[in-house]
């Protein structure tokens, strides 16, 4: 019976520690029909923080016995909830800046439309311009009402009173326009403040920015939480003895996933990577670094065993991992590798949803049915392209350490 380790890597958002692996333990245990699963005492893996699980095929008996870790990041995010409206505003105009011009660079030097997110992405960070604006309008109009009065000396000016007139004269209409209540319609369902806050976190992770008084970018120390957890598994720092791993990155989450791997060694001979509704469309185009990180599972030694990305229609977060060009000297500019991983799994939505439900979109593959199964069933079961079939086939190498 082979023992199997299940790394979470989860997305964006300021969660408790193993949240999102309790989460993902209680989709198991619901969304996998045909098999039993059936948790067994917290911790049973080796090391702390491992949640065990029984898995029993309803169908022939076959067993698998998983261990789930969550490689925790959620702590790194920065709070911008007490921002100042100026701030909020400079980096409202600075994603605007980021995701425009870095993105459009990347389309065309790619030839390749953009994905859903970046325009997500952008119509973020513009709302979130334009949120501020009308913040400044309100104040504004307070006032030219006199709840707030300028400086007489300030007013005594003609030229500062001609302004002020003219401002003060419009902002009548503005307020009064659909467009505004739009915008605060918007911004009070969330989706506003969500939307611009991954936009901002991604450009920080992809950029490595340091926050606080430490001196390491958020991209490293989300990478290095990553690898220690697979360390751990992988029996080099812990007393992990696993026939198989695999990696389960969520959004952002299977960017850094990604990230980790493309570095993780020997340990690669027996992992499989499950992105689920990752950006890393959009980041190749924005980054060429991630580009370059991809690339790496296509030239690893030993490979990595799989690589299953699923992408739920409607989701506006996520989009396909892309195959990335070559990067060696001797290939031609742009030429692509021949494709090595299985073609994206598309799902339904779950039961009970609808594609505008935008932010529930993005977080129902914990509900995903196809996602969850190849989580339990046997790795043999995975999907693959029929080149990797074949290389599959052939005896596993010995278990090494990484270097």
């Amino acid at each position: 019976m082979a023992r199997r380790a299940i790394i979470l890597v989860p997305g964006f958002g300021h969660k408790e520690h193993n949240q999102a692996r309790d989460r993902l333990v209680r989709a198991l245990q619901n969304y996998t029909t045909g098999w039993r699963v059936e948790q067994t005492d917290d911790g049973a893996g080796p090391g702390n923080g491992a949640t065990g699980l029984h898995a029993t095929c309803r169908c022939g008996g076959a067993t698998q016995e998983i261990d789930v870790y969550e490689a925790y990041w959620g702590d790194l995010l920065p709070d911008w909830s007490n921002e100042s409206p100026w701030a909020r505003f400079k980096r409202g105009y600075m994603l605007i800046r980021y995701w425009l011009t870095g993105g459009v660079g990347g389309w065309i030097s790619r030839r390749e439309a953009p994905p859903n997110t970046a325009w997500a992405m952008l119509l973020a960070a513009v709302a979130l311009v334009l949120w501020w604006i009308v913040v400044g309008i309100f104040v504004l109009q307070a006032i030219e009402s006199g709840v707030i009065a300028i400086p007489e000396s300030l007013a005594s000016i003609a030229w500062v009173q001609t302004a002020w007139t003219t401002l003060t004269g419009w902002t009548g209409t503005v307020l009064g326009s659909v467009f505004v209540v739009l915008l605060l319609w918007v911004w009070s369902l969330g989706w506003l403040e969500r939307f611009a806050n991954i936009s901002a976190y991604t450009k920080a992770y992809l950029r490595d920015e340091v926050f606080g008084d430490d001196d390491v970018g958020l991209r490293a120390k989300a990478k290095r939480r990553v690898l220690d957890v697979l360390d751990r598994a992988a029996g080099i720092t812990g007393e992990g003895s696993y026939d198989e791993i695999y990696v389960v990155g969520h959004s952002l989450g299977g960017a850094i996933a990604a990230d980790a791997l493309s570095e993780s060694g020997d340990v690669l001979a027996h992992t499989v990577l499950f992105t689920w509704g990752s950006a890393l469309g959009l980041l190749v185009q924005q980054e060429p670094m991630v580009e370059v990180r991809i690339a790496t599972f296509y030239t690893a030694a030993p490979p990595v065993q799989g690589w299953i990305d699923v992408v739920l229609p409607w989701d506006m977060m996520g989009s396909q991992v892309p195959v990335p060009r070559c990067f060696d000297d001797a290939s031609e500019p742009g030429r692509r590798h021949p494709p090595k991983f299985p073609d994206a799994v598309r799902p339904r939505l779950p039961r009970g949803m609808h594609p505008f439900e935008v932010v529930r979109v993005h977080e129902a593959y914990y509900r995903c049915e196809a996602a969850l199964l190849m989580l339990v069933a046997p790795e043999s079961t995975l999907p693959r392209r029929a080149a990797q079939a074949a290389v599959s086939a052939a005896p596993p190498a010995p278990k090494g350490r990484p270097a």
